[in-house]
């Protein structure tokens, strides 16, 4: 058996080899193809990562989006060791944790809505799948049909991912389609007349619940207020609830406390995760309004209806307490906008260059992606004809060129980006709202040389690479 001590000082290769044989047997094969596979991060700090061997890389993944108040935040760090000072307990299912009574207070406060009742529990996919259940319950059953866009990813359990459609990661024969939940319908992303055409169709008092991303984090789009305005109608209308799923939107991340603040549309339901955790605790939350709460478990045998034993963990409602306080008091939501002008102003620079390959952008606050034109765009009729199932994928030459990007970025630029691939591959600049305007600039520089580089020889140093290792 390891001790802690044992597992901080595990080479790169014993790390491979316990992969390969306790957790993931191919992903040390993945990451091995690319540079930031080769390295151990030993120490994170605000923006910035420290790998093993003393490099110094700046995080613009932002730790896709669970570090919206910087790595290892010291107010983040100074609450969670107060409570573990204190010798509290972490399990309080069986009776009353102060520390989870403030932190849903807190939730509810910075929400600055009619959200009201909070359910801690541990993923985004866990919170989507509670929103699930208590709009379902609200009408006892009775109701049967759930609605989401053609593009939303909501998480990866069976709830949260038969209401998703955009887990596009692994495309073509290599995909896997899991089973799914009854009555679930997708409607055209952000397309009113669509909605309203589906609620006809199906029958406006057979829907229980509507779930809409207000920000759209993996195809980095906005839900416009049109849409927000008509869909908030609708529900008053036939009685659905309204879920937002802001678990990578919110907490500053795009630029407001929460996304759905921009247009003052207020859900019934909201679903949180990822910077709630202040970058240190696994925790998540849905939190719907006295009404909803009230329909569904609002009685005595409902306020037993949905648990779990990781429900009222102490360090973890510390941790998400605090994470409130640091967003309203530090102004993280200003921050990112500044961030915003800062990448709009250079990135339209970007458009016009014609050495650089960036043809479009979006985004919000501190989370923007780049469109890039494909140098090897020619080659995937071929690759999809080849009797080999990840490279059927579609989209599979954008994103082997994309991937080959974030390779040399990580190693000529000193920085870590990450790709989402749902509908495009789209390259993410997306660093915590938190970040320092002139560590980004000096960061974007340096991205802006790799990325006007010649494609083929960062393509061919990831397939040069890939076949070292066959």
């Amino acid at each position: 058996m390891y001790s802690i001590n044992e597992a901080l000082n595990l080479s790169i290769e014993d790390v491979y080899s316990l992969y390969r044989e306790y957790s993931n047997q191919q992903l040390p094969s993945i990451y091995k193809k690319f540079s930031f596979g080769h390295e151990l991060i030993s120490e994170a700090d605000g923006s910035w990562l420290f790998t093993s061997d003393g490099k110094k890389k700046y995080d613009l993944t932002g730790g896709l989006g669970v570090a919206n108040f910087g790595h290892n935040n010291p107010r983040i760090l100074d609450a969670r060791k107060k409570y573990v000072d204190s010798k509290r307990p972490e399990i309080h299912k069986s009776y009353f944790n102060p520390i989870l009574a403030a932190a849903s207070y807190n939730l509810s406060e910075i929400l600055k809505s009619n959200l009201k009742y909070s359910f801690f529990c541990n993923s985004g996919a866990e919170a989507v799948d509670g929103a699930l259940k208590i709009t379902y319950k609200r009408y006892s059953g009775n109701r049967k049909i759930v609605l989401h866009s053609n593009r939303s990813f909501h998480g990866k359990t069976i709830g949260a991912g038969s209401i998703s459609a955009g887990d596009n990661f692994v495309g073509g024969k290599g995909r896997f389609y899991f089973q799914k939940i009854p009555g679930v319908i997708s409607y055209d992303f952000n397309n009113l007349e669509n909605l309203v055409s589906i609620i006809d169709s199906c029958g406006g008092d057979n829907v229980y619940a509507i779930f809409v991303e207000p920000f759209s984090c993996s195809t980095l789009t906005e839900s416009s207020m049109h849409f927000l305005n008509g869909a908030r109608s609708i529900c008053n209308k036939h009685g659905i609830s309204l879920v937002f799923d802001e678990i990578y939107s919110g907490f500053g991340k795009c630029g407001y406390d929460f996304y759905f603040h921009k247009y003052g549309v207020e859900p019934d339901v909201i679903c949180l995760s990822k910077a709630l955790g202040g970058g240190k605790a696994s925790i998540s939350s849905y939190v719907a309004s006295a009404k909803i709460f009230e329909d569904a478990y609002g009685s005595i045998a409902g306020a037993l209806t949905h648990s779990t034993t990781y429900n009222s963990f102490g360090e973890e409602c510390a941790t998400a307490l605090e994470a409130c306080n640091i967003l309203v008091q530090e102004n993280v939501s200003n921050n990112a906008l500044a961030l915003e002008k800062l990448f709009n102003e250079i990135f339209v620079e970007w458009v016009k260059d014609a050495n650089n390959p960036v043809i479009s952008f979006k985004g919000a606050g501190s989370h923007f992606g780049l469109i890039l034109k494909n140098p090897i765009s020619l080659l995937q009729p071929i690759a999809s004809n080849l009797p080999i199932d990840f490279t059927s994928d579609p989209l599979f030459t954008d994103k082997l060129y994309t991937t080959s990007l974030t390779s040399a970025l990580w190693e000529d630029a000193d920085c870590l980006c990450a790709f989402t691939s749902n509908n495009e591959v789209i390259l993410n600049i997306s660093p915590s709202p938190i970040s320092s305007y002139q560590d980004v600039y000096k960061v974007l520089k340096k991205v802006e040389l790799v990325l006007k580089s010649s494609p083929l020889k960062i393509i061919s140093r990831v397939l040069k690479n890939s076949m070292s290792k066959l």
